[in-house]
């Protein structure tokens, strides 16, 4: 109950501050003095407190919904953010949301900022009007700099809830502005691996394991770049960004041989510390566009030394504010294999092998289901035989988009870790008549499952 009468205390005194007075500052364009309504902000403590419990890809969503400080609920602006790929917004919406939050910090950006909303649309830049308003009103938007590539809708809605947060809580009593500030202090939102211009990469859907990683791996076609993922805090003094000071896409290496120190560093004595997450993931995820060729990742993994790596897939859209962010495939890539035998599978040829510790093949075979696509084939092998192997993997001509979908397969029959096979690693030899997930596994060096007892005995 001490929540719900200090919000009347502050509702009276930002309507003060709102509506006349020595107090009251300079309207901006479109002002209608927005100010955090009682009600409005019990509301928002009580999402910021339930966010705080929450995985931090789904904090920012829930902040948004709950959070309408304004006035006015978010959902004009965040449909907004979707323009470009043909969904529906409503101009006046968003505009009169921007004005209830007060507006625009110049009539000349003002009518900047409504002219370029008219040219949203299907194909169409749906950041451009919000980083139009970030260059010209930078502390409007908490923008500088190193965050200007993520002006946005959803960074515009945070930045508003961090300034209307930060104005009441200085009017509430002490106990209240701590209870703002043990949720505030948890409110890290992932942020996607934006370049300068606000562009990223589109990686390869996939499964997805539980957790938020904070260091990655880039691969292009012309490089290889190591660093932090970026992250915004939500804190008691506003909108910020959080990056170690290594704006993505990070340090780019002269040679793969360099990658395992380079992966030390943000570790190191002296680094910036790591975000504080229940959930980090301390392996970096490996970043490619799902259009590359699939070798790329695989000369990355065989440079990791005793380092581990996850291929980077797309998080889910639903869960999260932003569109972009990258999640962790489930099984892990690592640079060699552990001793003994292990599987070999290619990215475009239907068999799978057995390989032993030198990469001799040992048994092999054509993938069963000969009449389903290789990703049906794939799963019903690896489905058999796959549980806590290794898996080699020959990257042929394939994508990335294709080792996302073998490492499914892979994952879902249980496979421990997957490597890169040596280069011109075969895949057929001592074959077999055809598949026999019985004769795959006695290759593996697996005794056949023991018989069940007869009836009686």
């Amino acid at each position: 109950m001490r929540m719900r009468s200090s919000v009347v205390v502050v509702l009276a005194v930002l309507a003060v501050l709102g509506c006349g007075g020595k107090k009251q500052a300079a309207p901006r364009a479109g002002d209608d003095g927005g100010v955090a309504i009682g009600a409005d902000l019990g509301r928002c403590v009580a999402t910021l407190e339930r966010a705080a419990t929450m995985t931090p890809v789904e904090r920012g969503g829930a902040v948004a919904r709950g959070c309408g400080l304004c006035g006015k609920s978010w959902d004009a602006l965040i449909a907004a953010d979707r323009a470009d790929t043909g969904a529906p917004f409503d101009l006046e919406e968003i505009w009169a949301v921007v004005k209830a939050c007060g507006g625009a910090c110049s009539n000349q950006a003002a009518g900047a900022f409504r002219n370029q909303l008219t040219e949203l649309g299907s194909g169409k830049p749906a950041t451009r009007p919000w980083r139009g308003l970030a260059s010209a009103c930078g502390a409007l938007m908490r923008v500088d700099a190193a965050s200007e590539r993520f002006a946005s809708a959803p960074w515009y809605a945070l930045a508003m809830i961090g300034d209307k947060l930060k104005a009441a809580r200085s009017t509430l009593p002490a106990a209240e502005q701590a209870r703002i500030d043990t949720a505030l202090a948890a409110m890290l939102f992932p942020l996607p691996p934006f370049t300068a211009p606000g562009t990223g990469f589109i990686v390869p859907g996939g499964g997805l394991r539980p957790g938020t990683p904070w260091l990655h791996i880039t691969v292009t076609s012309d490089a290889t770049f190591v660093g932090r993922l970026a992250f915004a805090h939500l804190a008691a003094d506003g909108l910020r960004l959080v990056d170690g000071g290594m704006p993505y896409p990070g340090t780019r290496l002269s040679a793969l041989d360099g990658l395992a120190a380079a992966l030390d560093a943000p570790r190191a004595a002296g680094a910036p510390p790591p975000p504080t997450l229940p959930d980090r993931i301390e392996e970096p995820v490996l970043i490619a566009p799902r259009a590359a060729p699939a070798r790329l990742v695989l000369d990355v993994t065989r440079a990791l030394g005793a380092h581990r790596t996850y291929l980077a897939v797309a998080a889910p859209a639903p869960a999260a504010l932003w569109r972009g962010l990258v999640a962790a495939h489930p099984l892990p890539f690592a640079a060699t294999a552990p001793a003994g035998t292990r599987l070999r599978v290619g990215l475009v040829t239907p068999r799978i092998a057995v390989v032993d510790a030198t990469g001799a093949v040992i048994a092999s075979a054509v993938l069963p289901l000969e009449d389903r696509p290789l990703v049906e084939r794939w799963t019903a092998a690896l489905n058999a035989v796959a549980q806590g192997r290794t898996l080699e993997i020959v990257a042929e001509d394939g994508q990335v988009d294709t080792l996302s979908a073998l490492l499914d397969a892979a994952a879902g029959g249980a496979a421990a870790v997957a490597i890169a096979a040596p280069a011109k690693a075969a895949l057929s030899g001592k074959e077999l008549p055809a598949f026999s997930d019985v004769a795959i596994k006695a290759a593996l060096g697996e005794a056949p499952a023991a018989a069940p007892p007869s009836p009686g005995l």
